[in-house]
């Protein structure tokens, strides 16, 4: 018979995922909730209006964007990870063997793939959005870049993940040791401040999809470890 502390990490968090994902997946159901009801919501004036009128000629444009969508998805992502952290959610843990750093490694793991999912349901919402109205719109409608582009998509994927990773490590850190937490809450005030007065803002702006994408993923990936090394500190404090 094999013993229970011979089953390699791998396993557990193979196990844990794919038990995570079936016992979440009401967390993606709130999402199309939402974004549905965003849609129908932004459908009458679009993200952004303006109006030119002269005489009988009254022009009126509508902008719709993914933007705002985005938005939504990102802060969706990112109270859906702090939900993953709290005890209600790590009660769920005791059902399959687990320590708190299979859970971490499980709950990134899960994030991805839900981030992944998200952007699908996402990009599915806006165009229901934009084919609904150009179905019952009487007046003109004229549609401009329907197609979305895959640099706009992996943008979305890391923004999304992003979100969901400073969730993941913000929940995480707090159910750690003090100083840790202390540590984490200073690193993220810090980051914050230089993000909002750094001159350099400007022009991470003004680069291209792909290399805010990667900067995201790669302060995503810090914000992932960070979640894995606070589980296992706050594993061997436990014990």
């Amino acid at each position: 018979m094999q013993s229970l502390t011979n089953i390699s990490l791998k396993t557990i968090v193979q196990k844990q995922v794919k038990w995570k994902a079936k016992l979440y997946i009401s967390a993606l159901s709130s999402l199309v909730i939402v974004q549905i009801i965003f849609g129908v919501l932004t459908s009458g004036s679009g993200n952004a209006s303006t109006g030119h009128g002269r005489g009988n000629l009254n022009i009126q444009f509508s902008i719709y964007s993914i933007d705002t969508f985005l938005i939504v998805t990102a802060i969706w992502a990112f109270i859906v990870a702090l939900l993953f952290t709290t005890k209600a959610y790590r009660t769920d843990d005791l059902s399959a063997i687990s320590s708190r750093t299979s859970s971490a490694i499980a709950n990134i793991f899960v994030m991805i793939i839900y981030s992944f999912i998200a952007v699908i349901i996402m990009i599915s919402t806006y165009y229901l959005q934009v084919f609904g109205i150009s179905l019952m719109e009487k007046k003109s409608f004229i549609i401009e870049n329907i197609f979305i582009s895959p640099s706009t998509l992996l943008l979305c994927f890391s923004s999304i993940c992003l979100f969901g990773a400073i969730g993941l490590l913000l929940g995480t850190s707090f159910k750690g040791p003090l100083v840790i937490k202390i540590l984490v809450s200073i690193f993220m005030l810090l980051g914050f401040i230089l993000i909002f007065i750094s001159p350099y803002l400007r022009h991470l702006i003004l680069l291209s999809n792909l290399m805010i994408s990667v900067i995201y993923l790669l302060v995503a990936l810090l914000c992932f470890s960070l979640t894995i090394w606070i589980a296992d500190k706050s594993e061997v404090s436990r014990k």
